[in-house]
């Protein structure tokens, strides 16, 4: 975890928890008035950003700006809120409240109780912070403006070192996220420090380079569609090689390229986790399984099959102490993406979570075979095998 002080009240946490260095970044304002914290961070991570949180102030957290229901960004909420108020759009709520298909709702889970549909104004720590929101990314994303500071943080409308990430069965749009980065660059001050979800510092000159990128781009995918090509055939065309050093583990032009185009067409994907979710409440775990292996060959394309997808489903399980159903809910997911560590990592919390150490400590071992600096599959056998 990497900290960095940006002013005399604000600190930023770059927190990481899956392969390949991905992180995000956090914000925390620390002061007079207590602390308030922009996101949370990664269940897994919650305790280490605690422990850095209190070698800076002995005071509690008191709020925290949720600035999208991301589980990289509000997983860290239930440890880390336990005596704040949390603050997010109004979208958000029903995802923080359990709402997740067939499921039954989360009993006794951390909800905002001020929610933002227009922007706020808040007096902190001795300075204002507009809270704005700024769909794109979702439908419920905002971004926090420490105005004193000069400081913003553009929660995921802003990946700095990739290409941008839609999701459009949350509401995410390409066309919404063009607007709403042009009206940020025409209200934001010249010398604004950005503050991205993902990725490296910038100010506004690069919001603008990254604008124009976005503009381009989508652009470029636009007139594929209009002139009848599939995303496989965009795609072949490397039409994106002019911006090749923004490709990633994270999001490579050809991801782009088929996010754009399900925005442009209107066609987002239902989540495999819906039919599952109904499946697992009708008749159990193992049958869900089956319709997972059956849609996957005869639907290949009706559904997002996503790593993604299955890993969430299995923390929306273990979430409901449904421990079983996490659990084989994990292992599909280590089976589907044999080669990724999230999986297995997921696996191994999931294990611990329902006291089968061993099995724990074995799926922690392989997620670090896959990513042998994977920050919470270290931390998760330093819990269960103390003399490593």
């Amino acid at each position: 975890m990497q900290v960095e002080k940006l002013s005399d009240t604000l600190t930023k946490f770059s927190v990481s928890s899956t392969e390949n260095g991905f992180s995000v970044n956090l914000i925390a304002s620390i002061g007079k008035d207590g602390i308030l914290l922009v996101d949370t961070g990664w269940t897994q991570t919650a305790e280490e950003l605690n422990e850095k949180i209190k070698e800076l102030s002995d005071d509690i957290i008191k709020l925290i700006i949720i600035t999208h229901p991301h589980l990289d960004h509000i997983g860290g909420r239930h440890l880390l809120g336990e005596n704040a108020t949390l603050i997010a759009h109004k979208n958000t709520k029903d995802e923080l409240a359990g709402k997740y298909f067939a499921l039954s709702p989360l009993p006794g889970r951390e909800l905002p109780t001020i929610l933002i549909d227009d922007e706020l104004s808040l007096h902190f720590n001795g300075e204002e912070i507009k809270i704005i929101p700024a769909p794109g990314h979702t439908s419920s994303d905002m971004i926090v403006h420490f105005i004193d500071s000069g400081v913003v943080h553009m929660g995921d409308l802003l990946f700095s070192d990739t290409f941008p990430v839609l999701f459009s069965a949350w509401g995410g749009s390409a066309d919404q996220f063009i607007e709403t980065i042009h009206g940020l660059i025409e209200r934001l001050p010249a010398n604004v420090k950005l503050i991205a979800g993902h990725g490296h510092d910038c100010g506004l000159e690069d919001l603008k380079g990254y604008h124009q990128m976005a503009v381009e781009t989508i652009g470029l995918v636009r007139q594929g569609m209009a002139e009848g090509k599939s995303v496989k055939e965009i795609v072949e065309e490397d039409i994106l090689k002019d911006w090749e050093n923004l490709n990633s583990a994270t999001i490579s032009s050809g991801d782009w390229i088929a996010q754009v185009y399900e925005s442009l067409s209107g066609g987002a994907k239902t989540s495999i986790s819906k039919p599952l979710t109904h499946t697992i409440i009708e008749k159990g775990i193992h049958a869900a399984i089956e319709q997972y292996q059956k849609l996957k060959k005869t639907q290949p394309d009706a559904y997002n099959f996503d790593e993604y997808e299955l890993n969430m489903l299995g923390y929306q399980l273990l979430w409901r102490n449904m421990n079983e159903a996490a659990i084989e809910m994990h292992k599909l997911n280590t089976q589907a993406y044999p080669d990724s560590a999230n999986p297995y990592d997921s696996l191994a919390d999931a294990y611990e979570n329902s006291g089968q150490v061993e099995l724990a400590i074995e799926s922690y071992e392989k997620a670090l075979e896959r990513d042998p600096e994977m920050p919470s599959a270290i931390e998760g056998l330093k819990r269960l095998k103390p003399e490593v």
